[in-house]
């Protein structure tokens, strides 16, 4: 925690150039608020200010980078505040700014880019290939309440919102109260879901354009909410992160696809399957993921199909030389790399010619519209060039007619997965589809 001379109960700071502040009360932080309503008329701006990024530092770096890195931190939004402003500190890496007439969404918007882009700078001059970013939720007084308990209640349900949506900024609203509400509710059913294995496993063909015969599937994992209905994965996923069930999660991902692919009937040309599971970058930091993986392939692995695990483009760059060695161990386990949506994230060959990787899918954006679109066109060829340059098999998804399918095969695409081959099907539905 850093430190100041000046007595705890000063610990909101008012003055320009002063770079260290104590963590204040809950009660003290409502306090100043309420000295702030009557310092200004009534009309000022909280800002819930969350650096919690900073564990990821003191994770890779060592606690002396992620102090000296905070310390930066504290000494910009000291700075970024005027002299009737207030800079308070309400968790280890949690800020709460009142910013004196400031009440419009206009004005609060440039306040939270300028915060926003004077973290970038730091994160820049901190020299780290960690991914980084700030998170503010924002209410106004008189706006949203006269309350200053209740003030910080809803900046803070902004900045849950700011957090989950990964947006750098949120401003309250009552709908916004409804849809945290709602994401809380989510949290406590997926948790029970896991628990329960209550979630299943889709499986969408791959066709292989040469030949036109099913190469395997790509795993995907389908959660059905008894209260909100069907969940996209880009929600739950997030979710069983942020409550500590992304392994369990994964578990159940990895041993259900791998013991229903042992099940798959054979094809008459007697070729191997291949089952396609994608991961979530983050796993690639984690060794017992790592050894998960690993041990499932090794139990469940046959003659029958090959594994290729999917990994984001963008995940990848993220300690690169770290993510370099666990996926050359997948590797050496006999594990295909799947480098899924390229060409969205941050594609550079600098990085690209280390990773041991066997598969390049394109991402469905392109494919969509290379009917239409010239330059997505010469994209889909520059990225299908590309992959097989370096040996890979080129795999496009999103397929939904003929005439992307013609020109797919035009380009020497290798294989192509999409509805125009067919939609993802439940385990049973698959047996049946691929048998017939």
């Amino acid at each position: 925690m850093l430190t100041t001379s000046t007595p705890a109960n000063t610990s909101c700071s008012k003055i320009k150039n002063k770079r260290e502040i104590n963590q204040t009360s809950e009660s003290a932080f409502r306090r100043e608020i309420s000295r702030m309503a009557d310092d200004t008329g009534g009309f000022f701006s909280l800002f819930i200010v969350d650096i919690g990024d900073v564990s990821k530092i003191l994770v890779h770096s060592g606690e002396d980078s992620s102090r000296k890195f905070l310390y930066s931190a504290v000494t910009m939004l000291n700075e970024f505040c005027r002299l009737d402003d207030r800079l308070c500190r309400i968790g280890d890496n949690r800020f709460g700014i009142l910013l004196a007439g400031v009440t419009s969404a206009g004005h609060q918007a440039l306040a939270a880019e300028k915060i926003s882009r004077l973290y970038g700078d730091i994160v820049r001059d901190a020299g780290t290939t960690i991914r980084l970013s700030v998170s503010i939720g924002i209410a106004s007084f008189p706006e949203h309440t006269k309350d200053p308990a209740s003030l910080v209640h809803k900046a803070s349900i902004a900045l849950a919102a700011s957090r989950e949506n990964q947006q750098s900024y949120v401003r309250y609203s009552p709908e916004l109260a409804a849809s945290v509400s709602d994401r809380f509710e989510l949290r406590q059913e997926l948790d029970a879901a896991i628990n329960d294995e209550l979630l299943e496993v889709y499986y969408q063909p791959k066709l292989e354009l040469s030949s036109g015969t099913v190469t395997g599937a790509e795993a995907l994992l389908r959660w059905h909410s008894k209260n909100h209905g069907s969940v996209a994965p880009s929600i739950f996923i997030p979710l069983a992160a942020e409550i500590g069930r992304l392994s369990d999660l994964t578990q159940f991902f990895l041993t259900t696809s791998l013991q229903q692919a042992a099940d798959w009937p054979t094809l008459g040309s007697g070729e191997r399957l291949s089952i396609s599971i994608n991961i979530e970058a983050e796993m690639l930091q984690d060794a017992e993921a790592i050894d998960l993986i690993v041990s499932n392939h090794s139990i469940w692995a046959n003659n029958k199909y090959s594994l290729t695990l999917g990994i984001t483009e963008g995940g990848l760059v993220v300690d690169s030389a770290s993510n370099f060695g666990n996926l050359n161990r997948l590797r050496n386990a006999g594990i295909g790399i799947s480098i899924d949506d390229f060409g969205t994230g941050y594609s550079s060959l600098s990085y690209f010619k280390h990773i041991p990787a066997t598969e390049l899918k394109i991402d469905k954006s392109f494919v969509s519209n290379m009917l239409e679109s010239t330059k997505d066109r010469n994209l889909v060829e520059t990225i299908i060039g590309l992959g097989h340059q370096f040996d890979m098999t080129v795999v496009a998804e999103g397929v939904e007619n003929t005439a992307e399918l013609e020109l797919l095969t035009k380009l020497n695409c290798d294989v192509v997965q999409g509805y125009h081959v067919s939609e993802a099907l439940p385990h049973d539905s698959f047996c049946v589809w691929l048998a017939s």
